[in-house]
């Protein structure tokens, strides 16, 4: 897919904006998760406006950028591991389950299936650097995260998609 200047200066941007809410992650460190959330919104509107390649090199590129960048190699970690990959495999599995006419039930077990998957590869790295306990209730508690984030991520790109996006001339 050949992009026109217009469309590379808008990767551009969201690439920097992208940085930014990472950087800002690392300076106000009790909202590491909101920040990362927001960052992996970002990769989401690019699989919007674009398709799932440019998302998926969007997301290599904001990875390799923010491991080089920040200075909390390991807090980076989280973001690569499962917030910015999350967001492509979100639009993955919808696509599947939507195309494949497949309940909603069916869809958020396989969100909630890659969710631990990806816990668990994320726990068994960190461990393998620091001591983590896992306590019963964390992990509650961590699923109970997952499904609250996974309902936000899919209001904030419908409103992207329904309020934002058609004001944007940029795509055109």
């Amino acid at each position: 897919m050949l992009l026109n200047s217009k469309k590379i200066a808008f990767l551009g941007v969201l690439l920097a904006i992208n940085q930014i809410v990472i950087m800002l992650s690392t300076v106000f460190q009790t909202n590491t998760l909101f920040f990362f959330g927001v960052a992996a919104l970002i990769i989401c509107i690019v699989i919007i406006e674009f398709n799932l390649t440019s998302g998926i090199t969007f997301y290599v590129a904001s990875s390799i950028l923010a491991f080089i960048l920040a200075p909390n190699k390991i807090q980076i970690i989280t973001y690569i591991g499962f917030f910015g990959s999350y967001s492509i495999m979100k639009y993955i599995i919808e696509i599947v389950t939507n195309n494949k006419n497949l309940s909603v039930i069916i869809e958020y077990l396989l969100k909630i299936m890659y969710f631990n998957i990806a816990i668990a590869i994320y726990y068994f790295i960190m461990s393998s650097v620091v001591k983590i306990p896992v306590l019963w209730w964390s992990v509650i508690l961590a699923e109970v995260f997952f499904i609250v984030y996974d309902y936000f991520l899919t209001y904030f790109i419908n409103v992207y998609i329904d309020k934002i996006k058609p004001k944007l001339k940029i795509m055109k």
